[in-house]
């Protein structure tokens, strides 16, 4: 199975990159944890360089996109496992710092699952909404990476139900290129 995601996880990065290199600016590693006990991974592609402004009202955030392919396993039974695809506009306000700023980042995407169930969670569809919020920190004033730590919320929007929906904290080592 990990060799799967290895594999999956590969042709999505080289393929993003292959398409669209002008484009791409970031790539992210993830590691999650379920308070339903589920663990998993992460690889994501960002794709920074979107020419499109936010109202007056929203402030000045940065925007991106961030496709994703996550991997998560129940903990108590590491044989029931699920695989899903992200996509996820973000936005990004810078909220504190110059050399080591800070940011507040929000988003609400899509997702494709592999299936429909995680151990007690039962999702119903294989689409479900991704609604995101984390902090990201520029942790050397020598490099651009980041670290981010967030949290994130998968659930169909009682589009069927049961609606059990998943949760995740995380943690990602963001590299820009």
């Amino acid at each position: 199975m990990l060799r799967r995601i290895s594999l999956l996880s590969a042709l999505l990065l080289s393929s993003s990159l292959a398409s669209t290199s002008t484009l791409a600016d970031e790539v992210s590693f993830t590691a999650s944890y379920s308070t339903d006990q589920f663990r998993g991974a992460r690889v994501a592609y960002r794709f920074t360089d979107i020419p499109i402004e936010m109202p007056g009202f929203f402030g000045s955030p940065k925007l991106y996109v961030d496709m994703g392919l996550n991997h998560w396993q129940d903990s108590n039974d590491t044989s029931d496992n699920i695989t899903a695809f992200t996509i996820s506009p973000v936005a990004s306000w810078h909220i504190a710092g110059s050399e080591r700023p800070l940011y507040l980042e929000a988003g609400i995407g899509g997702s494709y699952f592999d299936k429909t169930s995680l151990g007690n969670r039962k999702l119903s569809t294989k689409f479900q909404f991704e609604d995101r919020i984390s902090l990201s920190w520029q942790f050397s004033k020598d490099s651009d990476a980041r670290i981010d730590f967030g949290y994130t919320h998968y659930s169909n929007a009682d589009i069927k139900r049961p609606n059990d929906g998943l949760d995740f904290f995380w943690l990602s080592w963001v590299h820009p290129f």
